[in-house]
């Protein structure tokens, strides 16, 4: 008597299916598990910088904080700070007044360029 394949691996109709579940090792329970708690962090993060950066904006400062009153200037060819500070304010000591210009746009002692926008005192 011969054995065939068929014989020997028993009928089709016998086999029984497997259930269809998934099981997780420890490590993808784990992982499975620490997806939500790291989105949560993330999220509070998010939030907290969000509402400090609310709070501590520049427009969340009150009036009595704001700095002296300003306008743009454009700087012309031929302009100095000299020139600048004498029309912006007549009246005022011109060194002041360049002192002020250059406390306000950051020169550090440097001469304007044609172009460029200052921010200088307002006239009242």
């Amino acid at each position: 008597m011969t054995l065939t394949t068929a014989q020997f691996a028993g009928s089709p109709a016998t086999a029984r299916p497997r259930p269809a579940t998934i099981r997780l090792t420890r490590r993808g329970r784990l992982v499975l598990r620490g997806i939500p708690v790291i989105a949560a962090a993330v999220a509070a993060t998010l939030a907290a910088a969000f509402f400090l950066g609310v709070l501590l904006s520049p427009a969340a400062v009150s009036a009595d904080t704001a700095g002296p009153a300003t306008q743009s200037v454009t700087v012309m060819p031929g302009d100095s700070l000299w020139t600048i500070a004498t029309t912006v304010a007549p009246e005022a000591d011109v060194y002041e007044v360049i002192a002020t210009i250059d406390e306000l746009n950051g020169l550090e002692g440097r001469a304007p360029a044609p172009g460029e926008e200052l921010f200088v005192p307002a006239t009242r």
